[in-house]
């Protein structure tokens, strides 16, 4: 892990519809986003593997949310982290709709039993 969060800038890159979290001259995680009908989509978050677990991808939720929300959209949020950061931050949730259909969990919950085989 390098260094604090307070050296990300997170911008959105509107030709290629993402959140970009940049250290230096280098893209260290992205959140992606679709705009169609009114409607906006959080569907798909990465961070570079030495830099989770540092707030980035926190950084890239909590400004996709402020900027979506801002103009009085109500997201849907497909991205299972960006869904995670929402049910950790509940006073996005009157904010925001969250779809959980086809999501990979991301937060690791109790190990379910193996079924015997």
């Amino acid at each position: 892990m390098t260094g604090p969060t307070d050296e990300i800038e997170v911008r959105k890159n509107e030709q290629t519809r993402l959140y970009e979290a940049v250290a230096g001259d280098r893209v260290i995680g992205s959140l992606a986003y679709e705009s169609v009908g009114g409607k906006t989509a959080l569907t798909h978050s990465f961070v570079d593997p030495d830099r989770r677990h540092s707030g980035v991808g926190s950084a890239l939720a909590e400004f996709a949310l402020t900027d979506v929300t801002a103009d009085g959209v109500r997201p849907v949020i497909y991205c299972g982290f960006v869904a995670d950061y929402v049910d950790a931050h509940p006073q996005w949730k009157p904010a925001v709709e969250v779809s959980r259909w086809g999501m990979i969990p991301t937060s690791t919950g109790p190990s379910r039993p193996k079924s015997a085989e």
